[in-house]
């Protein structure tokens, strides 16, 4: 599992290239893998010994502080509101080089404050401070919050479950998501077996890259992130 994640963080730098801190932008439809392999491809970066942040941005369902098992009481959502500072929401993890920032309380207006100018002011101060910041998002297509956030990535990464995935809804996604100007777009293909991993082109949406976790969570050992 640990030489799929290096993999797919080699792999990204012909995407980033030479950007600066770039910012990296993970979503899927539900339960498709999403706050899994942001956690993982955030970890892979740290390892390397770079600055990166993990910035739970999922205003509607937070659940990375969960894993980290770190308070949510402040975050993404007190700093737009003007209530905390960036130093005050960033949050160690407890390993080197990675730090978190929560979403924090549920907001009454989470899309507002997505689009927020507060929102492209966080990012521009997180670009200062680290290597890679690394976003785990609510839904791209269900929530309109993301399209804010893919608008100020530099690369967005749509995760694709194997026999999970709706065609016609991802279809849809990335209709919405070239409507909205969102550029830059990747497909990631999760839960494929490892005798039938698969590495290849999909369509014109740059790489589609397979592969198996070996993690498990419930009875049909499947992740649920």
């Amino acid at each position: 599992m640990a030489e799929t994640f290096r993999s797919l963080r080699n792999r990204l730098q012909f995407f980033t290239k030479e950007t600066p801190s770039p910012v990296i932008l993970l979503s899927s439809m539900p339960a498709e893998g999403k706050t899994f392999a942001s956690i993982n491809l955030a970890s892979a970066y740290c390892l390397v010994g770079k600055r990166t942040v993990l910035v739970g941005f999922d205003l509607r369902r937070p659940k990375i502080f969960n894993d980290f098992r770190i308070s949510d009481n402040i975050g993404v959502s007190t700093f737009l509101i003007g209530r905390d500072s960036l130093d005050d929401i960033i949050q160690e993890s407890g390993h080197q080089n990675l730090s978190v920032i929560t979403a924090g309380p549920i907001p009454p207006n989470p899309s507002e404050l997505a689009a927020s100018a507060k929102t492209k002011e966080l990012f521009a101060k997180l670009k200062n401070k680290f290597d890679y910041i690394i976003i785990d998002s609510a839904p791209l297509g269900s929530v309109s919050d993301t399209f804010s956030l893919a608008a100020i990535a530099d690369l967005t990464i749509i995760l694709v479950r194997h026999n999970k995935t709706i065609k016609y809804i991802l279809e849809n996604t990335i209709v919405d998501a070239k409507a909205n100007g969102i550029t830059g777009m990747s497909l990631l293909l999760n839960d494929i077996s490892r005798d039938k991993g698969i590495y290849g082109y999909v369509g014109r949406y740059k790489y589609g890259y397979g592969y198996g976790y070996g993690y498990s969570e419930g009875e049909n050992g499947k992740n649920k992130g």
